[in-house]
């Protein structure tokens, strides 16, 4: 189960030696136009922003504001002084995030799996950035800077 980085190069591109700066392609996903860095900032970059379009969609549609914890379950707490910061106040289980709809939900749970799969870029990154986006995209999200991975045949 050894990670042989020795032959990865083989079909990918990795800048200086670091496996998280592995690239299968040179496509722009995260829209910020920098195709040297590799796929795991390409995921880190739309994780930020959907984490952005779960707040802002908890704010704007539910009218009740979240916020995230990695390390805290259940992780989305009712963000009580509106400051996108996960307060120790406010990750208590009496405070879980519980005004959800379907849609927040399915985006929130996308969110924390990507989260805490340290190594989804390795693992099937077309896959994890398709999650990400169409998260994004059932949010109402703006799209237009994001490349969506094309579905596998």
């Amino acid at each position: 189960m050894k990670l042989r980085t020795d032959t990865c190069g083989d079909c990918h591109t990795i800048t200086a030696n670091v496996i998280q700066n592995i690239r299968v392609d040179t496509t722009d996903y995260d829209g910020d136009g920098d195709i040297s860095e590799g796929i795991a900032a390409e995921i880190e970059s739309l994780q930020v922003l959907l984490l952005a379009e779960i707040r802002t969609y908890a704010q704007t549609v539910i009218k009740i504001p979240i916020v995230y914890d990695a390390v805290v379950h259940p992780y989305f707490f009712i963000d009580t002084n509106q400051d996108g910061i996960a307060d120790p106040d406010e990750t208590q289980s009496n405070n879980r995030y519980n005004a959800w709809t379907p849609r927040l939900l399915k985006a929130a749970y996308n969110y924390n799996y990507v989260i805490h799969d340290p190594g989804a870029y390795a693992h099937n990154s077309d896959y994890i950035l398709q999650v990400i986006y169409d998260s994004i995209a059932d949010l109402s999200g703006d799209l237009t800077a994001l490349t969506r991975p094309p579905a596998n045949p």
